[in-house]
């Protein structure tokens, strides 16, 4: 009962990744969207939930219905986005239909490395605790979601460990 929407019908986030990345992306739509913001899995569409697309359905045709669907895309850039097909396409897609589109670095990558997006966009890493603020701050006003910066701020913080923890675990050093 967090979420208080009078103005939108529904709710949609469209999730851009790879799937090599599905750790981070899971933390984030765990900790930033679902228990920080108060979102709900209807809200978002990750290929990386199995329930999403269903078995033999046209995997293209349902990211082109979610693509046109949602009010925000979500790209988690890194290495592995960068070299995805799959990746670019949905970053072309977004670019095309004119959506909210916030590109999120994850730690490895330089905003240089985001593509032709970095011309235009404005990228934020996916560690900096005051880009995740403003990200919180403008989905609550977008949906008017009464702010509980306490409970965000709990969530954001355990994301960022966890991303520090997982990045010690195999070495990459993060500026957060």
């Amino acid at each position: 009962g967090k979420v208080k929407d009078a103005t939108h019908e529904s709710r949609k986030f469209f999730i851009s990744h790879s799937s090599e990345d599905r750790t981070i992306v899971n933390g984030f739509v765990k900790e930033i969207l679902k228990i920080g913001c108060g979102f709900k899995d209807c809200d978002i569409f990750c290929t990386l939930d199995p329930t999403v697309i269903r078995t033999g359905d046209d995997f293209r045709l349902k990211i082109v219905e979610n693509l046109r669907e949602c009010d925000y895309i979500l790209l988690f850039i890194s290495e592995n986005y960068v070299k995805s097909e799959i990746c670019q396409n949905e970053m072309g897609a977004a670019w095309a239909l004119d959506k909210r589109t916030l590109p999120f670095v994850l730690p490895g990558i330089t905003f240089k490395q985001m593509g032709f997006l970095n011309v235009v966009k404005q990228g934020a890493s996916i560690t900096d605790k005051s880009k995740l603020d403003e990200f919180y701050n403008e989905v609550c006003s977008f949906y008017e979601i009464k702010q509980d910066w306490i409970n965000f701020n709990k969530s954001k913080d355990s994301f960022i460990d966890f991303i520090n923890e997982r990045n010690k675990s195999i070495g990459k050093i993060v500026i957060g």
